[in-house]
């Protein structure tokens, strides 16, 4: 096991939830399934500050009844059953939740996918807002599995399945580990970590450092896999090791 996987503060659950519904005003209709998944909202426990205080989040449903009200409970948000499996990750025991979403609106709330329905949250300044792409950028990609074995995804040169094109990656015998470069709708650009970048110690590795470790393997193959399959996610959730973790 290499160092990257001894330390996980990323992703405790990665769920995928359903795809746009067939019920949909016209508008919607016109929707780009794609467009279901292009944002991400991140809800936090408490918010920053000097005047910092437990978060409170009320998750309506379209007609502005309440679905889920969402708050602080000894320093985690509180895990509940109407979330579990219905949005993209479930923090219920580390400090966040994050909702696919539809692009944001000036002073308007925010629409998040909840299983294969729209709820609402009003916007916040303690609300996170990051295109799909660039929220996963804060991980990356360090597939499972013993030294000698196929990895569990199939790689490609480009974003498209093409069965000739189709490469087979093994694990070594330090483990594999990937930079998420670009996404893509369904489709995720990967490339290989330079660990003998890395420092020579142990413990958390800096952005600075960090950064010269990302320069340091663009040398290294780039890969496009597919991370997801409309509403379903593709890559184990302990996968995904956020960057700053080692």
């Amino acid at each position: 096991m290499n160092k990257i996987t001894t330390a996980l503060l990323g992703l405790s659950t990665l769920l995928g939830i359903s795809g746009c519904g067939a019920k949909q005003s016209n508008s919607q209709q016109t929707m780009n399934e794609d467009d279901c998944y292009t944002f991400v909202a991140t809800l936090f426990c408490s918010t920053d500050g000097p005047n910092s205080s437990p978060a409170h989040y009320y998750l309506k449903n379209p007609d502005g009844t309440l679905y889920l009200d969402i708050h602080n409970e000894e320093n985690d948000l509180t895990p509940d059953t109407l979330l579990d499996g219905k949005i993209f990750v479930y923090y219920w025991n580390v400090v966040s939740y994050a909702f696919f979403c539809k692009r944001p609106e000036a002073g308007k709330p925010i629409e998040v996918r909840v299983g294969d329905e729209w709820k609402t949250l009003e916007s916040s300044a303690h609300i996170q807002i990051d295109s799909t792409g660039k929220f996963l950028q804060q991980y990356t990609y360090v597939p499972r599995g013993e030294e000698g074995e196929r990895l569990p995804l199939d790689f490609y040169p480009n974003p498209k399945v093409a069965p000739g094109k189709k490469i087979t990656l093994i694990q070594d015998s330090f483990g594999r580990g990937f930079f998420i470069r670009d996404v893509q709708g369904e489709w995720m650009k990967i490339q290989g970590i330079d660990y003998s970048a890395c420092p020579d110690r142990e413990g958390v590795i800096e952005e600075e450092e960090w950064a010269k470790v990302s320069k340091a393997s663009e040398v290294n193959p780039s890969y496009w896999i597919h991370w997801r399959e409309g509403s379903k996610i593709l890559i184990y959730p302990n996968e995904f090791v956020h960057k700053y973790s080692v």
